[in-house]
């Protein structure tokens, strides 16, 4: 068997297959039996407050940044969440004006608009199922970089079903929407698309704040395997986005470098403050808290994500045998690693260490490369004995 392509794309059938297998189990394993809709009554509104099961956490604050584009064309969400049920503090920003606003990124609420616009709740179920798919396909179009079909086929499912990826089915998910930006970023840019990388990479940045470091990163990769030109049209492509959120800043909170994580409430219906800034949460020793976040016997990143331990093996090999797709893959994934080692809370998820998905999804390209030299020689053994 001839080594892979490089840049090679994964056959439509393969997609097709990988859908094909991912969907039933993610539908009837993990969405399916553990659906659920609690229901309060809402005075002053015409329909109950509702939650269902896959609005968990922060999740049911992204559906209210929906509601009031919807229907208050503002992002003042005073009235969009039914405050007997949800508490607000820490889970909304006060704006310079005094307003309640998104305390979170507006970027994955942007984007599912129109699903919860045609189909209300379940349109969000739809978005993320729809997206997590997106993701699995990135994951299959990523191994096919270094593996053979067959071998970046069953990598892809692998991480897909046997990953934090699969319970994260039952969720709106901003981690996944996240990644599917950053994965879609570095896709581009190993496939020498300067421009389409740096939209992806400056749009991840609306999705997640940590990911703004993401386009230093991109510009740099770009600027040393493509040249001057190509980083240009890198970075002409990432402004847009980075200049609408400091604008957003700016208009919200004064200044586009004060974020929304900077302007948290506390005490909002009797007192109302601004807690300390959510900078001042990365506070853990880093090494230890870097080991803990690995290793964490319930929610480290080894325990929800095991198939990382593939991708562990196979780093060496991708540093031999595909120097940028190394240089890539280990760069944005320690960017991630060492972004989070401090931070103080990040056992608050359902799922295991949701803050390091994006280091999930790279491990597949080390992986799938370990995986098919392994293939290749049994197959080679085999050949050799026949």
């Amino acid at each position: 068997m001839s080594p892979p392509g490089r840049a090679t794309l994964p056959t439509p059938s393969g997609v097709a297959l990988l859908i094909a297998c991912v969907l039933p189990v993610l539908w009837f394993g993990t969405v399916r039996p553990a659906l659920t809709e609690a229901r309060w009554p809402w005075p002053g509104h015409p329909a109950p407050f509702t939650l269902t099961s896959y609005l968990p956490g922060d999740c049911p604050f992204y559906r209210a940044t929906i509601v009031s584009l919807l229907e208050d064309r503002d992002l003042d969400l005073r009235n969009n969440v039914d405050w007997a049920v949800l508490s607000p503090d820490t889970q909304v920003a006060i704006a310079q004006t005094g307003a309640w606003v998104p305390k979170h990124p507006l970027g994955m609420s942007l984007a599912a608009l129109p699903f919860y616009a045609l189909l209300g709740d379940a349109g969000l179920l739809g978005f993320n199922l729809l997206q997590l798919l997106a993701l699995d396909c990135l994951l299959l179009l990523a191994a096919r970089q270094v593996a053979s079909e067959t071998v970046a086929f069953g990598v892809a499912l692998l991480f897909a079903l046997g990953t934090l990826l699969r319970p994260v089915a039952l969720n709106f998910s901003p981690d996944v929407f996240s990644t599917l930006l950053v994965m879609g970023g570095a896709l581009a840019l190993l496939s020498s698309r300067p421009a389409l990388g740096g939209a992806l990479l400056g749009a991840a940045v609306g999705a997640k704040w940590t990911n703004l470091s993401f386009v230093p990163l991109g510009l740099a990769l770009c600027w040393a395997s493509l040249g001057r030109r190509a980083s240009l049209r890198f970075l002409v492509a990432a402004a847009p986005f980075l200049l609408a959120l400091g604008l957003l800043n700016a208009h919200l909170f004064g200044s586009p470098f004060v974020t929304p994580y900077d302007r948290v409430g506390v005490h909002l219906l009797y007192a109302p403050a601004v807690e300390a800034s959510h900078r001042s949460r990365f506070t853990v020793p880093f090494w230890s808290g870097l080991a803990t976040q690995l290793l964490d016997p319930e929610q480290g990143l080894l325990r929800t994500a095991p198939p990382l331990l593939l991708t562990l093996a196979g780093i060496p090999l991708l540093v031999r045998r595909f120097r940028r797709e190394a240089l890539l893959v280990v760069s944005f994934s320690l960017a991630q690693l060492a972004t989070f080692a401090s931070y103080v809370d990040w056992r608050a998820s359902s799922i295991g260490h949701r803050f390091l998905m994006t280091v999930v999804a790279l491990g597949v390209i080390p992986a799938a490369l370990l995986c098919e030299r392994a293939f290749r020689g049994s197959t080679d053994h085999g050949g050799e004995h026949a």
